[in-house]
C-alpha cells in the first residue's frame, strides 16, 4: 500500500514539474515594406470602330491598330512589347425613350504597349502617339515581375527580423523566459503592389494639337509582406 502511495506521489510530482516547465506560446505577425519606383510603364490605347456592315468595321479598327504600329516605330523606340487584347464587334444597339434601334455593329480592341524604360523610350513614344494617331489612351506604372523577385527575399527577411524583435520585447517586458521558434506561417497573403495610374486619367490624343514633350515623374510605390510565427518561451 505504501508503496502504491509513493508511486502516485511520484507521478504527481512529476505532473507538477512538467505543467511549471510547459512552454507558452505567443503568436507574433512580422511586417515589412519597402518603397521603390515601378520599372516599366503600360499604355493601354483602346479602339473603337462604328460601321453599318462588320466587315467595315473591323476593316476601320484594324487601320487604327496599323496607325498605333506605325506611330511605335516612328518613336525609334526598340525596347518595348506590343500586345492586343479584348477583341469584340457587338451590334450597335441605341436606347431612346424606353425603345431600342439597331444601328450598324461596334468593333472594339484594346492595345497595350509595355515599355521597360520609364524615362527616355517612354518619353519618346508618348510624344510619338501625340504626333500621328487620334484617339485616347491611360498610362500606368508597374513593377517586373524580375524587379519583384528580386525584393522577395528582402522582404521576408525584414518580416521574420520584425516578427523576432516583437517576440523578444514581449519576452523581456514579461520575463516569460528563452525564446524559441515554433512555428512559422507564411504564403497565406501575397506580396502588395499596386500599379499608379498617372494623373489618374485618361489621355486624349490628336495629331492636329501642338503638344510640348510631357514630363512624367512616377510616385514611389510600396512594396510589403508579412509572416506570422509563433513563439514559445519556457518558463524554468
Amino acid at each position: 500500500m505504501k508503496n502504491i502511495l509513493v508511486i502516485v506521489c511520484l507521478m504527481i510530482g512529476i505532473q507538477m514539474i512538467s505543467f511549471a516547465q510547459e512552454a507558452t506560446k505567443i503568436s507574433v505577425e512580422g511586417n515589412s515594406e519597402i518603397k521603390i519606383l515601378p520599372d516599366e510603364a503600360l499604355i493601354n490605347v483602346s479602339l473603337k470602330e462604328k460601321a453599318l456592315k462588320t466587315a467595315l468595321a473591323t476593316e476601320g479598327l484594324n487601320q487604327k491598330a496599323a496607325e498605333v504600329t506605325k506611330a511605335l516605330k516612328k518613336s525609334g523606340v526598340k525596347n518595348y512589347e506590343l500586345k492586343a487584347d479584348n477583341y469584340f464587334v457587338n451590334v450597335n444597339r441605341i436606347y431612346t425613350k424606353g425603345t431600342s434601334k439597331d444601328s450598324g455593329y461596334v468593333a472594339s480592341q484594346n492595345l497595350k504597349i509595355l515599355v521597360k524604360d520609364t524615362e527616355q523610350d517612354l518619353v519618346k513614344i508618348m510624344e510619338a502617339l501625340h504626333d500621328n494617331i487620334d484617339m485616347g489612351f491611360q498610362l500606368s506604372f508597374q513593377l517586373s515581375d524580375s524587379k519583384r523577385k528580386e525584393y522577395q527575399e528582402e522582404l521576408l527577411r525584414r518580416a521574420l527580423l520584425d516578427a523576432k524583435s516583437k517576440a523578444m520585447s514581449i519576452a523581456n517586458t514579461l520575463e516569460l523566459g528563452n525564446i524559441a521558434v515554433h512555428q512559422v506561417i507564411y504564403g497565406q497573403g501575397e506580396n502588395t503592389f499596386q500599379p499608379k495610374v498617372y494623373r489618374n486619367e485618361a489621355m486624349m490624343v490628336s495629331a492636329d494639337n501642338q503638344r510640348t514633350a510631357p514630363t512624367i515623374q512616377p510616385d514611389e510605390q510600396t512594396l510589403s509582406d508579412q509572416v506570422k510565427v509563433i513563439f514559445t518561451f519556457t518558463k524554468e
